[in-house]
């Protein structure tokens, strides 16, 4: 399969430089002939640049870990309201290996309608200059060579910029950049948590869409008469159109039409050409023999409560990322931030592991998870009571005030995961409906009920925060001796850009499940690092390894090279502001 692709590509890159017509030498086409780049054409040329790259071989010789070509944004493992798989009921993309050179030809005729191409040479002459900005990362390097080799065999020029993480996350988050790479997966299974995150008011909005020259862009229609719905927006902004569906998709609680309205979401997103997913994640990490008792689950997220290490549960180092842009439950965006914030702090659910190995959601915080009752007005109220004896990790009570400000505080515009409680009612009016009549009782109602709605307690955003913690101290999350928590471990060091140590929480009120003592979290996105230090014996689980040793891993660690599902998409994100028109 690797040399069938590797062929592939070889194959491509000597069609690039060929014309496209035979090669016989025939003039460029004039300025004359081709059509203006207006908004309609920036998207058609952004999915024909798409359309170049070879999916297949991005997976076979460069990902190496079992990844599953994309062909939409929303990924495999994502289900339906059949339950059969969302993504198997598009049709965006043909990612099959024998449709690439079909594909390639409909991109070139497609570019040729806005930019001057030489027949001799195969390559277009006035294509913008682009650049592609990617985080540190062999993979990420590798698949940005790629780009650059595929886009240039036509005569695009592709200029690769690479940041460290944090400095990373921040440009991609202000929209300063034309290409970047991109992946998310899943805060829950269900479609709206890849859609929700595009709308104009999103804080997990890079693309831009409805902001900036964007924002007054009337182009888009949405015609929600067939679904029983009384909306009909023609000529609209992306704020009346896509942020309506959302919001539509959001409030509805017929199950069939709710699915319909997300597949025509993803419909309007992939319409625009600013997204160009690559393929499907898969968690791929290595985990020494040593180590029992540790499990990840489909979002990501590693969990070391209740590991022992040859039996001991005196201590245990890994290694999953570099330094974190944040921990603080409110405004962390990762997935390796996420990992770290889910030992530290507890919700009023969990993740667990059953004897079977299978992965359930149990209460954490709360006695139990009781079901929803329904109001005459459509809405769901659920009530939660706290179990007794939870206290902080400087021995002061927990209680049910302070997930009413933590959720109000999270939902804020400007923490990046206000998306998340969109399903509570008063969103958006700056007061969720949620209460506290006691201390040991928590209320909240939601627009109508939602399948996932004990996921999302799972999700660091609900985890509670205490108010006089947080208030008056911006840096509280960032100095062990000001980093309050609730969860199986607290914080006692972090040496920045270097480690992170957590120790067993004597006030946590499940400490009889916790074996770990005292876990400490490497920082580093040193793919040869992690493994030299795997090797050694230094870092026990570490969740990257290099490209080209992925290949000799697999048969040298057969136990220990993990490949496990994952919901989520590694993809490309156009900056929808950014000016493709031709140069010259």
């Amino acid at each position: 399969m690797m040399k069938k692709c590797l062929a592939i590509f070889l194959t491509v890159l000597m069609l690039c430089s060929l014309a496209a017509c035979g090669g016989t030498g025939n003039a460029s086409m004039g300025g004359d002939d081709l059509q203006p780049v207006d908004e309609a054409a920036s998207a058609e040329i952004r999915n024909a640049l798409s359309l170049l790259v070879d999916r297949n071989y991005v997976v076979q010789a460069i990902g190496q870990g079992g990844q599953i070509p994309a062909s939409s944004f929303v990924p495999s493992g994502m289900t339906d309201a059949d339950g059969s798989q969302f993504y198997e009921n598009t049709d965006y993309y043909d990612v099959s290996e024998d449709a690439y050179e079909d594909n390639f030809s409909q991109a070139i005729e497609t570019l040729r309608k806005y930019y001057a191409y030489d027949e001799s040479t195969g390559r277009f002459l006035n294509f913008p200059v682009l650049t592609y900005l990617y985080n540190n990362s062999d993979t990420h390097k590798a698949v940005g060579e790629y780009l650059q080799s595929i886009f240039a065999g036509v005569g695009i020029t592709l200029e690769l910029e690479n940041q460290e993480w944090n400095t990373f996350l921040n440009t991609r988050k202000q929209g300063d950049f034309t290409l970047a790479r991109n992946g998310w997966v899943a805060d829950y299974n269900d479609p709206i948590c890849f859609l929700d995150m595009w709308t104009s008011h999103s804080g997990n909005n890079d693309i831009q869409f409805g902001r900036g020259d964007h924002a007054a862009k009337a182009i888009y229609d949405l015609d929600l008469t067939p679904y029983g719905l009384d909306i009909q927006v023609d000529d609209g902004t992306w704020a009346e159109t896509y942020d309506v569906l959302i919001g539509e998709i959001k409030s509805t609680a017929d199950r069939d039409t709710r699915y319909w309205l997300m597949h025509l979401a993803e419909d309007m997103l992939m319409e625009t050409g600013c997204i160009l997913p690559l393929y499907y994640y898969t968690d791929l990490y290595m985990i020494d023999s040593s180590v029992e008792g540790f499990y990840a689950n489909v979002l990501g997220y590693k969990y070391f409560h209740s590991t022992t290490v040859n039996g001991s549960g005196a201590g245990i180092s890994v290694c999953l990322a570099s330094e974190p842009d944040s921990i603080d439950p409110a405004l962390n965006s990762t997935v390796d931030g996420a990992t770290l914030i889910s030992h530290l702090f507890a919700g009023l659910a969990k993740w667990s592991q059953n004897e079977n190995g299978d992965l359930t959601l149990l209460a954490d915080c709360a006695e139990s998870l009781p079901e929803g009752v329904p109001n005459n007005d459509g809405t769901v109220t659920y009530t939660y009571t706290l179990r007794d004896g939870l206290k902080w990790s400087d021995g002061r009570e927990v209680t049910a005030g302070d997930f009413v400000y933590a959720w109000n505080r999270a939902a804020g515009e400007d923490t990046g995961h206000g998306y998340l409680f969109e399903v509570i009612q008063g969103y958006g009016t700056g007061k969720l409906e949620v209460s506290a009549p006691d201390d040991k009782t928590l209320t909240v109602t939601l627009h109508n009920p939602i399948g996932y709605w004990e996921e999302l307690l799972a999700l660091p955003a609900y985890m509670p925060v205490r108010q006089d913690v947080v208030e008056g101290n911006e840096g509280w999350a960032t100095n062990p001796a000001t980093y309050i928590c609730n969860g199986a471990y607290t914080m006692t060091g972090w040496q920045h850009d270097s480690v992170i140590t957590m120790k067993k929480n004597p006030n946590y009120h499940d400490g009889s499940s916790v074996t770990m003592n005292e876990i400490r979290f490497y920082l580093s996105d040193d793919a040869n690092n992690m493994l030299s230090n795997f090797k050694n014996g230094t870092w026990l689980v570490i969740e990257h390894v290099p490209t080209n040793e992925i290949a000799a891993l697999k048969q040298q660690y057969p136990q220990q090279f993990v490949i496990a599902p994952q919901i989520g998409t590694y993809y490309l994100s156009w900056n929808i502001n950014a000016d493709l028109s031709p140069t010259g």
